[in-house]
């Protein structure tokens, strides 16, 4: 009997110590990987992925802040310098860099951006073959702009833009739709209207050419005049050099200021027998020019 209570009690000692070297295994693994991903030097790691970025789109950008997400991941946060004059630049605030976990049993190594752009939410996944998804929802408008612009659009952009593809060999393709919530243009008192005026709830849909964006369907409704249409907007480097050519019909409503029909009147265009005034609207989108 005494050999079999030293046996169990060999056996469960045994036990013990195998339990303990696996415990104690599975805690220098977990306290090796931390202090190596937390040791990870962040900031060569942000320096190497813009570097990358800023190679394949030509975009200026800037790194701060950087650090280590757990399991794997970068966040920092970014400056980005437009080449477009008529911008700001560009603030994006506790950008999260992380795997694209959807995709990593797909075939395509994708990656996944989320972060805080002037006081509302953008999101993009990633593709290494040049497909990108973003949707954004309540950007302000004010602070993308440049001040010393004559004319501003306010309000928060919200929508998405897909099947987007930018690599060198392909077509962008992709299709868009946004909203910009409380619309309002800025600057008018110079034509003789509102320095402030409401113009309401915008919506935009369509799809991405290479320059080029096809308008499918622009409404325009809760402000001084509703708005219907569509055309193509030939994109530039600058708002000069980006070419409208757009079909409008303007609906005045029960707000529109007299001071906005006597302006309709000065382009020539007369009301049809509903009231409206159907426009087509070219020039660039510095200096557009209703026809």
């Amino acid at each position: 009997m005494s050999r079999t209570i030293m046996k169990n009690f060999s056996w469960q000692r045994g036990t013990g110590n195998g339990r303990l070297f696996i415990l104690c295994l599975l805690l220098f693994v977990v306290s090796a990987f931390f202090s190596f991903w937390f040791a990870f030097p962040a900031d060569l790691l942000q320096q190497r992925l813009l570097q990358k970025v800023s190679q394949q789109t030509g975009t200026e950008m800037r790194g701060h802040n950087a650090s280590m997400l757990f399991p794997l991941g970068l966040e920092l946060d970014l400056t980005i310098f437009p080449a477009i004059a008529e911008l700001n630049d560009l603030q994006l605030l506790g950008l999260r860099v992380t795997p694209g976990w959807g995709n990593l049993f797909s075939g395509k190594v994708a990656v996944n951006l989320q972060g805080a752009l002037a006081g509302g939410k953008i999101e993009v996944d990633a593709a290494t073959d040049g497909w990108i998804d973003t949707s954004f929802s309540d950007i302000a408008l004010a602070p993308l702009q440049h001040p010393d612009l004559s004319y501003q659009v306010r309000g928060l952009l919200s929508g998405q833009i897909v099947d987007v593809n930018i690599a060198a060999d392909n077509k962008p393709g992709g299709e868009f739709s946004l909203q910009i919530d409380g619309a309002r243009l800025v600057g008018l008192e110079k034509v003789g209207l509102s320095a402030d005026l409401l113009i309401g709830d915008l919506s935009l849909e369509g799809k991405v050419g290479r320059q080029r964006l096809n308008l499918e369907k622009i409404s325009l409704l809760g402000g001084v005049l509703e708005l219907s249409g569509g055309g193509n907007i030939m994109l530039g480097e600058t708002a000069s050099q980006t070419r409208l050519n757009l079909n409008i019909r303007l609906h005045p409503t029960a707000t529109t200021p007299e001071s906005l029909l006597d302006l309709l009147s000065l382009t020539g265009v007369r009301p049809t027998v509903d009231g409206s005034y159907l426009l087509r609207l070219g020039g660039t989108l510095l200096k557009p020019i209703i026809r």
